[in-house]
């Protein structure tokens, strides 16, 4: 993209303002678009051209919302590959969301690089009420969870989705319907390096790929229809590693590198470059003015893995105090007050970036063959000490990308989904591995199953503890258990060690006619028990009990158990 490629140097003026006649529902995207002549170079810059919108509801609560430059396009699918051609000429959009119902008053205002300032009549809205839930928070009745605005919960089940393939948004449309389907409800996106599907800086850090914005329009749009949520991760620690140093390095080929037009001379000085920070703010700004209104937007993610930029640039105190000043402008230019995190290739995490309380939730990433299940089990117990959502964001058995030819049947998939939800993590351990595994594999049934098993749970309410008091007694077989026990329920997850790691094998049968064993809990019967197969998403079988001693059902690699307790609370 060439540097000053939708220059203006016209008089400022407003030449027209677009505002849909139809009804405002709340949480609804409500889309102003701004035709204007003016004084800049570079319309993605504020300070050249500052476009807003204000909004004011009838309590007087003001709302200010950040314009963006916008292109349409329309696509088509050739030869496996999508092609998007121009529709029309670029111009402004305000895109506004209201979080009450009611009246609002509005306007639109305008300030070129010059220092001239415009404004538009104030025009009248009404706001009336939707099904929409809202935005996402972090519960303040357990802070391990999510909820939605309404208080419902929300339970992320999902995998990695962050690029397509030449298909492009295509991709998404044979995607995305599939985890609808089997109860998904949350993926990941990225926006950086340059070379991935959405990245708005393709070629510049001071103008914005309008192609790839378009494609997550689109994306986004979707999964508004399918009830799918996204979380945005910014930027990849590619974009700051020299080729030498290996891991997909991408340093001398990103827009940030001074001999690519960027502001900077070396990885290190992204945290402190004056330059760089103002344009880091703009992309902000951006990203914000264009799809914060969605109430599917989960959160925004600053970093992918910035731990393994180059070594000469990961300097621990100026990345904290950037992530603590970029995350509090973050949530200072977003009305809708998104919930922020970021992410590190190393599991532990960073506890001084970690511990900041400019981030909403925390992640860990981890790529293991062995014995992983256990990894993950102390993985959520050590980040405990934060208090605050902890979700596994990236998991595989191996980085380098061999899951699908060792796990055909997405048996790990399975088993850290389980493990992560039965452990009292915010929701699924996320697969790295969407477009070379679970889709070519169809293994979107693992997620199926265990969306239905706990649909019916009301994790804000339960107080869920982990299972720790309870005799185990199993004939002849190395079974493990791990559960949650609440107010209403208990949720077990048993698997059989021998089985768990192999991966080589049919998906298994269940026999709910023979018994393996028993599990004794400190419980209060009656009690209703329930066995699920966890690959087909069924019930097996279930009984009613008047004592604490559950049968345990004979199963080949794992199986779980959902006792409702009816005489608790008496």
């Amino acid at each position: 993209m060439s540097q000053n490629k939708y220059k203006d140097n016209r008089p400022l003026n407003i030449l027209g303002i677009d505002i849909p006649k139809v009804g405002l529902e709340r949480y609804k995207l409500f889309e102003v678009s701004i035709f204007l002549q003016g004084s800049y170079l570079n319309p993605f810059d504020p300070q050249e051209i500052n476009v807003e919108g204000i909004f004011e509801d009838q309590y007087g609560n003001q709302y200010r919302v950040p314009g963006f430059f916008y292109q349409e396009y329309k696509r088509e699918l050739k030869d496996d590959y999508e092609y998007l051609t121009l529709v029309g000429d670029p111009y402004f959009k305000i895109r506004f969301s209201p979080v009450t119902i009611g009246s609002y008053k509005f306007f639109i205002k305008v300030k070129d690089k010059i220092g001239k300032e415009v404004s538009s009549n104030k025009y009248t809205i009404y706001v009336k009420e939707s099904e929409k839930p809202g935005y996402i928070r972090v519960s303040e009745k357990d802070w391990r969870y999510f909820k939605f605005d309404n208080r419902r919960q929300f339970l992320p089940i999902g995998a990695n989705i962050c690029w397509s393939t030449s298909k492009g948004t295509y991709d998404y449309d044979e995607w995305f319907p599939k985890y609808a389907e089997n109860g998904g409800n949350y993926f990941r996106v990225w926006l950086g390096p340059s070379w991935t599907t959405f990245a708005l800086e393709r070629e510049s850090v001071k103008e914005y790929d309008l192609k790839n914005a378009w494609k997550l329009d689109y994306v986004l749009n979707l999964a508004e229809k399918l009830n799918l949520y996204i979380m945005f991760c910014f930027d990849s620690y590619n974009e700051l590693k020299y080729q030498r140093e290996g891991a997909y390095p991408y340093w001398e080929h990103t827009p940030h590198y001074e001999k690519n037009g960027g502001p900077l001379k070396e990885p290190k000085d992204f945290w402190t470059n004056n330059e760089m920070i103002k344009c880091y703010k703009n992309k902000l700004r951006y990203i914000v003015a264009r799809y914060g209104y969605s109430t599917n937007v989960f959160a925004w993610e600053f970093w992918n893995e910035v731990d393994i930029i180059s070594p000469t640039a990961f300097v621990i105190g100026e990345v904290k105090k950037w992530n603590k000043d970029m995350a509090k402008y973050l949530n200072s230019i977003d009305p809708w007050k998104h919930l922020i995190t970021t992410s590190f290739a190393y599991s532990l995490g960073e506890p001084e970036i970690d511990s900041i309380s400019e981030l909403n939730f925390l992640q860990t990433h981890i790529y293991q063959s062995n014995r992983y299940i256990d990894a993950l089990l102390s993985l959520i117990a050590y980040k405990e000490q934060y208090r605050k959502p902890h979700l596994v964001g990236e998991f595989g058995l191996d980085a380098g990308g061999n899951d699908p030819w060792v796990d055909p049947n997405g048996y790990a998939i399975h088993n850290a989904i389980w493990t992560t939800v039965l452990s009292g993590a915010s929701g699924t351990a996320m697969s790295w591995w969407w477009d070379n595994h679970i889709h070519p594999n169809n293994l979107y049934f693992h997620y199926r199953a265990l969306a239905d098993f706990v649909k019916d749970i009301n994790f804000l309410e339960e107080k869920f503890e982990r299972l720790t008091n309870y005799k185990f007694n199993v004939y002849n077989r190395e079974i493990k258990v791990m559960g949650l026990q609440g107010k209403k329920y208990i949720l077990l997850w048993l698997y059989n060690m021998r089985e768990a790691y192999q991966y080589k094998k049919d998906i298994p049968n269940m026999d709910s006619l023979k018994f393996l064993g028993s599990i004794e809990l400190l419980i209060k019967p009656p009690i209703k028990v329930i066995y699920y197969d966890t690959y087909r998403g069924e019930k097996i079988r279930d009984l009613d009990l008047g004592e604490n001693v559950i049968p345990i059902i004979e199963f080949e690699r794992d199986l779980a158990i959902k006792i409702e307790l009816l005489g608790e609370g008496e």
